[in-house]
């Protein structure tokens, strides 16, 4: 694991108690007691609110269900783990060794949270939105929705095209049943047209819809 000293210098955040830290950072599978599963829970509220308030704030013309969508993105797993990817969060990981590397976007995403509830209980609400404010700068000021939500998305596109829903159909179910994978098929017109893979079946088949979406795109 690096050091946490370099982890804190990209945050602009000194932890007063760095077991907060170092806990937030700590899977389940190295400690069930010690472990970021609660931190992620308060994580989870402490950003929603966070990014709720900015973009009510910035997008003053939005209506609700445009709000709604926003923050949907803003929040997801996929943005959760670009941002999580920039702070290179992976590399200070207290894991066991055991743990499949295609496990690692879930941990990314969930430890994120948990490290903003962690600045929270150390801090204070002002400090951690400063940060998370930081942290998610650029995805609030250009907020891209196209391939948000590409399972809808490729469904109006399907009915609108071909009068016919996507198919999805699970391929194969691999790993033990408290770390599965699965791979699913995605079938139009009754032809696989992508291959999605994720630790449960609504993440292989949005994989295997944004897959579809870019060949669309092309």
């Amino acid at each position: 694991m690096e050091s946490l000293t370099i982890l804190m210098d990209q945050l602009g955040y000194e932890f007063k108690d760095k077991s907060l830290l170092k806990t937030s950072l700590t899977h389940p599978s190295f400690s069930k007691k010690n472990n970021y599963e609660r931190l992620e829970f308060l994580g989870d509220r402490v950003l929603g609110l966070i990014i709720s308030n900015e973009i009510f704030n910035i997008y003053s013309d939005d209506s609700e269900g445009n709000l709604a969508k926003k923050i949907s993105f803003l929040v997801c797993k996929n943005t959760l783990i670009k941002i999580a990817d920039k702070l290179m969060l992976e590399k200070y990981f207290i894991i066991s060794k055991n743990i499949k590397k295609t496990s690692f976007d879930s941990i990314k995403a969930n430890s994120l949270e948990a490290l903003i509830a962690a600045i929270y209980l150390d801090s204070n609400f002002s400090n951690t939105y400063v940060i998370v404010k930081k942290l998610w700068n650029n995805y609030i000021k250009k907020i891209n929705l196209d391939y948000h939500d590409p399972k809808s998305k490729l469904q109006e596109w399907s009915l609108k095209t071909n009068n016919i829903l996507p198919v999805y159909e699970v391929k194969k179910k691999e790993g033990p049943d408290h770390n599965p994978i699965f791979t699913v098929n995605l079938k139009l017109n009754g032809k696989i047209y992508s291959i999605g893979v994720g630790k449960n079946k609504q993440d292989a088949e949005v994989m295997a819809a944004e897959k579809a979406l870019k060949e669309i795109d092309k």
